[in-house]
């Protein structure tokens, strides 16, 4: 699969999406009463640190190769707009 797919966006959209239902669903939970907030909070906070860290890692793959498609293209256009002239 191509890094700049519309898939690649499309699970990274969904994945975010998850990592939002998490957060809800352990902050619902520390409101009931059999869990220890302590415990929810933690995991909270290490969901909270993988969301970051998986973007930051996704984020740099995505901009690097959106870097090198946008020279591509450019390229690209500045070869089709020489050999018009």
């Amino acid at each position: 699969m191509r890094i700049l797919d519309e898939t690649v966006y499309l699970q990274v959209f969904r994945m975010n999406r998850g990592f939002g239902a998490v957060l809800r669903a352990l902050r619902v939970l520390r409101d009931h009463g059999g869990f220890h907030a302590s415990e929810l909070r933690h995991f909270r906070n290490l969901a909270k640190e993988a969301r970051a860290s998986t973007n930051s890692y996704l984020a740099a793959v995505i901009e690097s190769a959106e870097t090198d498609e946008a020279g591509r293209l450019f390229r690209k256009r500045m070869r089709r707009e020489k050999a018009e002239d």
